[in-house]
């Protein structure tokens, strides 16, 4: 059973000030199977589509009070509306008038004279067309849905074999996403990093654990182990077509290196460190120094952010310094939003037993 044989009488909304342009389009819809509602305007039409809810709407262009180009980007304003099928109905026939239409949220038009025996044919392709459009969206959010998850998920795991405790992710994230904002990106660009940054550490997941949870300092061969996280890192995320693991992968490889190109594990320098991989630098250490640990307290703030603007043009891009330290309130915002669970004495010794 197809989509529209599950819908038998889809209901139409025809929108037209003109009694005589109606009551022909009403005819033909009825006798093609549909239920039809009407409206004289814009308006009128606006208030049906959340009282009714209809399947399609035909509105025509030139109406009082509200016409059909207005009608279509209110609707579309709406995300709920996003797939409802919108035909516009005009003589016009100018290609200024159908960009218009298209601009404005149009799905189609028909153009008058209108042939009505076509017309209840050229409603359930138009239907068919958008009902097939928003399973396929749905389905591909689903799978996004998914895919965030996994990399939430995977995200916490290298956190808890780390030793880390309490919602170090969601703050240096979010940290991150502010300080891409602050440097200009786009709204969707902020949002990878949102997404992406909490697997900057996954590589630790192959780290061994008796020197990844060594509570006291490494030894050099230790380190070097250590260090090779961010290629572990980079080749669990590497070859991935989706845009937001390529972006893991990226900041995966890149956010232990350094301004200066004292870092690892390509030793880049400056600008060629990617974007996206020094600023969850700052974000993780910032998150690292203020934070609660079984072997260390946390610093102050104050400390803290003397730390950042010490090391940088070291450590850290001058630029996303002073851009951090602009929208420091926002940043606090965010690490009281997402508060550590305190952690006793008693707690902090048995967890720093657990990991020898």
């Amino acid at each position: 059973m197809n989509l529209i044989d599950e819908l038998q009488h889809p209901l139409v909304l025809i929108v037209d000030d003109e009694f005589l342009q109606r009551l022909p389009m009403r005819v033909a819809l009825e006798q093609g199977g549909f239920r039809v509602v009407e409206a004289e305007d814009g308006m009128q039409a606006w208030e049906l589509v959340q009282q009714e809810r209809p399947d399609v709407v035909i509105t025509d262009v030139v109406m009082p009070r509200m016409d059909g180009f207005v009608l279509c980007e209110t609707v579309r304003r709406q995300e709920k509306w996003r797939y409802l099928p919108i035909v516009l109905a005009t003589s016009l026939d100018d290609v200024i008038s159908i960009e218009h239409a298209y601009q404005a949220g149009a799905t189609d038009f028909i153009t008058k004279p209108i042939n009505w025996g076509l017309l209840g044919h050229r409603m359930r392709y138009i239907l068919r067309a958008a009902r097939t459009a928003q399973a396929l969206a749905e389905r591909e959010f689903e799978l996004l849905r998914t895919r965030l998850e996994i990399i939430r998920r995977l995200g916490q795991a290298a956190e808890y074999r780390d030793n880390e405790t309490g919602k170090h992710i969601q703050r240096m994230s979010h940290y991150s996403a502010l300080l891409g904002r602050a440097h200009g990106l786009n709204a969707h660009d902020q949002e990878l990093l949102l997404q992406a940054s909490p697997m900057h550490d996954v590589g630790k997941i192959g780290i061994p654990d008796r020197i990844l949870l060594k509570p006291g300092k490494l030894t050099v061969d230790e380190f070097t182990v250590m260090k090779t996280h961010t290629l572990l890192g980079g080749q669990l995320l590497d070859e991935e077509p989706s845009l937001l693991l390529r972006t893991a992968h990226t900041i995966a490889l890149s956010h232990h290196e350094r301004w200066d190109g004292n870092g690892y594990p390509n030793g880049l320098k400056e600008e060629e460190i990617p974007l996206m991989g020094r600023i969850c630098t700052l974000a993780d250490v910032f998150d690292a120094l203020t934070s609660k640990r079984p072997y260390k307290q946390p610093w102050s703030v104050e400390n803290a952010v003397d730390e950042i603007k010490r090391c940088s043009g070291t450590a850290f891009d001058p630029n996303l310094v002073r851009l951090f330290c602009e929208i420091l309130p926002e940043i606090l915002q965010i690490k009281a939003t997402f508060p550590d669970p305190e952690l006793s004495d008693t707690d902090c010794l048995s967890i720093a037993m657990l990991t020898r």
